[in-house]
């Protein structure tokens, strides 16, 4: 295994089983204007609160109406965060990108319209990606590891964890985690402390730590809760097989094997786009 560029101490290959998300057959070949049926590999979701993106094999596209269009660069776009404005991804580069290949970590301050790399460029590839203030914390898929950074990105370190479905940090604060794990919610007070189980009433499959609550999914249902060891109650929507979850300010996005289903009250009323 190559060696990455972490400073605090070697990284050792662990594994890491992934639910694989929904791949959408279909050739991308307009940049705008698109049906979900159009986008190949959609890899993650995610909404600022105002818009909703798809990150996927073909860049990233964000909802225009009731159809999605590329933002900026095309790439293949695995791990994508939303952090105070600033987006992050990773993933591999598009024909007209000369980068190294994995891209590492590249940041977008202008909501996804241009990327700078920023760190780990040629090294890492995240399959999960997740950013709060100046803690980050992904799966290294090419490595089969979690690593983390408390700096912004500057140093790195692994983490010890479970196998993984989905992980989240919190919004507030950046220093409590989760992780769904075998279909049990674990909460670490800190990133790289021992995860202990929170009570839920079902099984946990995905996980969204916003700023209204903790959301998490099941195959068909999903529950909330506004504290992460609180009570949690289902949302009245009926799913079909959740691929991918993302809250942030009161709006929802969600992908089953319908379409994705986008809120923007919580919640309490979804749109289904096909």
């Amino acid at each position: 295994m190559p060696s990455l560029r972490v400073r605090t101490r070697t990284l050792t290959a662990i594994g890491i089983g992934l639910f694989g998300l929904s791949l959408l057959s279909g050739c991308a070949e307009s940049k705008s204007g698109l049906s979900l049926g159009d986008l190949e590999h959609v890899h993650s979701v995610a909404t600022d609160g105002e818009q909703f993106f798809l990150a996927s094999h073909h860049g990233l596209y964000v909802l225009a109406g009731d159809s999605w269009d590329l933002r900026g660069e095309e790439m293949d776009l695995m791990g994508f965060s939303i952090s105070e404005g600033t987006f992050y991804g990773s993933g591999h580069p598009g024909p007209g990108q000369n980068l190294p290949d994995p891209l590492g970590i590249l940041v977008s301050d202008d909501g996804g319209q241009s990327w700078t790399p920023d760190g780990l460029t040629g090294e890492v590839d995240f399959h999960l990606l997740k950013v709060v203030g100046e803690t980050m914390v992904g799966v290294a898929a090419n490595y089969g590891i979690v690593i983390s950074s408390i700096d912004g990105g500057q140093t790195w370190s692994q983490i010890e964890v479970p196998s993984l479905t989905s992980l989240d940090l919190n919004p507030d604060n950046g220093t409590e985690m989760l992780l769904a794990s075998e279909g049990v919610l674990l909460k670490a007070s800190e990133v790289g402390k021992p995860f202990e189980p929170v009570a839920t009433p079902t099984t946990v499959n995905l996980i969204e730590w916003s700023d209204s609550g903790i959301y998490y999914a099941t195959k068909t249902a999903i529950f909330v809760s506004p504290e992460s060891d609180g009570n949690f109650t289902a949302l009245s929507e009926e799913f079909n097989n959740i691929s991918a979850l993302a809250a942030d300010a009161g709006s929802i996005i969600v992908m089953d094997d319908q379409g994705v289903h986008i809120s923007k009250d919580n919640g309490t009323t979804f749109e289904l786009l096909t």
